[in-house]
């Protein structure tokens, strides 16, 4: 499983379906009575969540190391942190679970895989973590090869990256790495970060397998979920040399997501489309998802009775009620330069626009100032780091954290997402 996202979403609904889709996967797995699990990153949304979800995902991991399931983790880029200790690390050294990454140098500078073997079924089990902006790309062209076609046994390469030649259009922003980069011999390759269910026979690696989120971690997720993609993991058979392969789908609530049309209609029109939306939608114990899209002929988004909608809605049984207006507009108000489906997609056309600017000054002669400066600020990079910025600094204080221990951890987590030192 992958992309578990645990400590995810601000509604506290939400997030209570988040963790509900990890322990009914673990329930799963113990049911199967499987050998062993593999979590490929993003255990957590955070590399220090919330603490309530924290609980609850350990006390269900607990439960199937008591059913003797071992249980093999990474980092994923979001509960990765290069210079604070993280969530991921403070569980590994309880023994909850393994987290299986780790090199030592070889020849030539080259990083030399070392692989835990699984005592149950014997299986050798190495992984590659993900980091922020995907710098997980720089481990790939360091790899020892040669050792790691030496390794002898059933191995397995857990990763946090998305494979160019695979990757989903919807993903046209992330970096990703080629299949050339990913080392051959492995017997099963194990991927997370890409938000969708995939499962192909790569030549020349063979078994490759995102299995997805189990749950979701922002609205596009849940408006996948609501057109059909399939949540869960993947249950892996191994006889002999033959491999077979099982998805196990996680649903833990129905999703209703309608797209509303906004084009040409008065603020009043549309806000009684909306209400009769609300009123004649089966909406008991689902997510209600509304995007609405656009441009009003008069009046503005403020003359919109948005509240009373969702409050109907709440009324009516919705678990939770999230509205997305970023791609509704007006005549009434200058037109901005972008336009988007969501907020998220808004922000990477203006950030990219902006960035479009930014030169590489000639005056830098240090060339490894200059490398730094590519590598952070310019072209995709430079969307990458604003966008991991921006992030940042939406980040919330933290219930019971002072306003200098909150100001501090933000500066912080700008330094190391940077990479800047003391």
């Amino acid at each position: 499983m992958s992309d578990c996202h645990i400590g995810a979403w601000r509604e506290p609904q939400l997030r209570d379906l988040n963790i509900r889709a990890f322990e009914h996967a673990i329930d799963a797995c113990i049911k199967e009575k499987v050998s062993f699990i593999v979590i490929c990153g993003d255990l957590f949304d955070d590399n220090i969540p919330d603490l309530s979800s924290v609980q609850r995902a350990c006390s269900k991991m607990r439960a199937a190391r008591e059913n003797g399931i071992a249980i093999y983790v990474i980092y994923g880029s979001h509960d990765y942190s290069a210079n604070l200790v993280s969530m991921v690390d403070v569980l590994n050294s309880t023994g909850l679970f393994t987290k299986v990454v780790d090199y030592e140098s070889s020849h030539e500078d080259k990083l030399k895989l070392k692989f835990v073997t699984d005592p149950t079924s014997g299986a050798k089990i190495t992984g590659i973590s993900g980091r922020k902006t995907a710098l997980e790309t720089d481990y790939f062209s360091k790899l020892d090869y040669d050792s790691i076609k030496k390794e002898q046994g059933f191995k397995i390469l857990l990763f946090h990256s998305a494979i160019a030649e695979l990757k989903p259009e919807e993903l046209v922003y992330e970096q990703s790495v080629p299949i050339s980069a990913i080392p051959e011999t492995f017997n099963y390759y194990a991927g997370g970060h890409v938000h969708k269910k995939l499962e192909q026979n790569v030549r020349p690696l063979g078994n490759v397998a995102y299995p997805g989120p189990l749950f979701g971690a922002d609205f596009r997720d849940l408006e996948l979920t609501a057109d059909g993609e399939a949540r869960g993991f993947f249950i892996v058979e191994v006889d002999g040399d033959t491999i077979s392969t099982k998805f196990v789908l996680i649903s833990v609530c129905d999703t209703e997501f309608r797209i509303i049309d906004a084009e040409r209609k008065t603020a009043h029109q549309l806000n009684q489309i909306l209400l009769d939306c609300a009123n004649t939608t089966d909406v008991k114990g689902k997510v209600v998802l509304l995007r609405i899209k656009g441009t009003l002929s008069t009046g503005k988004p403020g003359d919109i009775d948005f509240s009373r909608v969702r409050q109907i809605l709440l009324e009516r049984g919705a678990i939770v009620v999230k509205i997305s207006r970023y791609s509704l507009t007006t005549q009434e108000i200058s037109r901005v330069s972008v336009r988007g489906e969501s907020k998220e997609e808004i922000e990477n056309k203006l950030l990219a626009e902006h960035i479009s600017r930014f030169k590489l000054d000639a005056a830098i002669s240090d060339v490894s100032v200059r490398d730094k400066v590519k590598e952070f600020y310019v072209a995709q990079s430079g969307i990458r780091t604003a966008r991991k910025l921006l992030n940042i600094l939406k980040t919330e204080q933290k219930e019971n954290e002072g306003k200098t221990a909150y100001e501090t951890r933000i500066v912080q987590e700008g330094r190391e997402e940077l990479e800047l030192r003391d």
